[in-house]
């Protein structure tokens, strides 16, 4: 699947797909704007969610499967 987003100067938006969110802005937008830098601790925390998520299913798996081992 191809999105296509059409931002200016400036603007910033946060792309979310199955694989994930994103944030996409055009070249030379100032990094240093309000919105700019909300957008990106917005998609920071976003990102950070979904990695402590899968390293809690991660580690509960690995705990489940070391129950059942015997040594």
């Amino acid at each position: 699947m191809k999105t296509l987003i059409r931002l200016k100067k400036d603007m910033a938006a946060i792309v979310f797909t199955p694989q994930g969110c994103q944030l996409v802005y055009p070249e030379g937008t100032d990094t240093d704007l309000q919105h700019v830098s909300l957008a990106a601790s917005v998609t920071m925390a976003i990102q950070y969610e979904v990695f402590v998520q899968s390293m809690f299913a991660f580690l509960k798996d690995v705990t489940t499967e070391e129950k059942g081992v015997t040594h």
